[in-house]
């Protein structure tokens, strides 16, 4: 299975927290940036077990096994001194309890009363289960407590991104580790499945981060097909297909269609057209032309189509999906924000108007994903870049409905 390492594309981030991460091929680092007060001398208890890092840096070590909190945020390898001279242990180490702080409270209170993910769809329920069994899963943990703050940091007044971080490069290195040695039984993977999922929930709201939402996704694709054991048994059995499009038949709206937006979005994906020459490059282009032919029968229609062009990118070869997600392909960046604009487009015709949006602020970090790429852009590809200029201008002042995705 391939490896999942923390590096990040979010680069306005990075320019505010030195390290942030995300899942790539590079090392895990972590923010500089930290919120926290220095700890004050007084009450301060020697660590006689702590790991050599800590006490070459001087600094109290919480003893956690198999990597002290300091060492994990740093993204450093933890090693302890031998237990066999000196003082003898009379028993196994216990490992602490992972130390949480009141805001880390206020995040996982913001991930139960809102911030869970939208998939699978209506699942308010399973993402109760998943943050109970959080406390069983520190990597499932920290994905939850990385999406709480992140969307308490969109649609709340207060600023919680450096924490939002830090829990996520502890979820993305937790994830690695599982990955090398996968979950055997079903309750563990399950929590794996939802850490990714958390994770790329979580990108949705992180700035510059379009091509990481897709390496994160398609390590759930991975972890769904090869990790989970029984899909029948798993906590996540209405994310099939089947049950998927079931759920969809249940919500889904007709809404009265004008199809000036979809007409006028059909007219800018085929003028990409004729840049595709390799075959995912015309698969993933007629995976985006179906959605919105698909308008034409009906609302339930384009929006399966849309959830088939949401994982196409899953089956790619590894070569292809990393020629595909590379910056300097701007092809591919150009078809890639397509595809984000299309949740937008179809949006308004197959989600009623009622529809209570969970992640309003995700519309503001897609419009800014997209007007990112027409800055990057070079000149020969700037005028395939036009109708997406201006669609953003008119969504950013629309209601936001979109397919859900998250």
């Amino acid at each position: 299975m391939k490896h999942i390492d923390s590096n990040s594309s979010d680069s306005s981030s990075s320019e505010s927290h030195n390290n942030p991460s995300s899942i790539d091929d590079q090392t895990v680092e972590t923010p500089a940036g930290s919120s926290r007060q220095p700890l004050s001398r007084r009450g301060h208890f020697k660590s006689r077990l702590g790991c050599f890092h800590c006490k070459r840096r001087r600094i109290k070590c919480n003893e956690l096994r198999p990597s002290c909190s300091p060492c994990r945020r740093l993204g450093l390898t933890c090693n302890y001194p031998s237990t066999t001279s000196g003082t003898a242990l009379s028993g196994p180490v216990r490992p602490s309890p992972s130390v949480l702080s009141l805001e880390d409270l206020r995040f996982y209170h913001q991930f139960l009363t809102g911030a869970f993910p939208t998939i699978p769809i209506r699942a308010d329920k399973v993402w109760a289960q998943c943050a109970a069994m959080s406390h069983q899963s520190e990597c499932l943990a920290n994905a939850v407590l990385a999406l709480g703050a992140s969307h308490l940091t969109q649609h709340g007044s207060v600023d919680y991104t450096s924490q939002a971080l830090n829990h996520r490069v502890t979820a993305i290195k937790l994830i690695n580790e599982q990955f090398i040695a996968p979950p055997k039984d079903a309750d563990t993977a399950d929590a794996l499945f939802a850490a990714v999922i958390c994770l790329a929930t979580q990108t949705s709201l992180l700035p510059d981060g379009m091509t990481e939402y897709l390496t994160i996704t398609r390590a759930g694709a991975l972890v769904w097909a090869f990790v989970i054991p029984c899909h029948e048994s798993s906590l996540f059995i209405s994310f099939t297909n089947e049950s998927h499009d079931q759920a969809l038949s249940h919500i889904v709206s007709e809404e009265p269609k004008n199809f000036q937006i979809p007409n006028e979005f059909l007219a800018s994906v085929n003028k990409v057209k004729p840049l595709c020459e390799k075959p995912y490059e015309l698969q993933y282009f007629q995976c985006i032309l179906n959605a919105i032919e698909a308008l034409r029968v009906s609302s339930l229609e384009a929006w399966k189509a849309h959830a088939t062009l949401w994982r196409a990118h899953c089956f790619f070869t590894n070569e292809d999906f990393q020629a595909f997600i590379s910056p300097e392909n701007y092809l591919a960046q150009l078809l890639i924000v397509h595809m984000f604009l299309v949740d937008y487009v179809l949006g308004p015709f197959c989600v009623s108007s009622s529809e209570q949006l969970k992640f309003s602020g995700r519309k503001q970090v897609i419009i800014s994903w997209a007007r990112n790429l027409l800055k990057r852009l070079p000149p020969k590809y700037k005028p395939y870049g036009e109708w997406i200029k201006q669609y953003c201008d008119t969504l950013e002042n629309s209601d936001g409905r979109y397919l859900l995705s998250p």
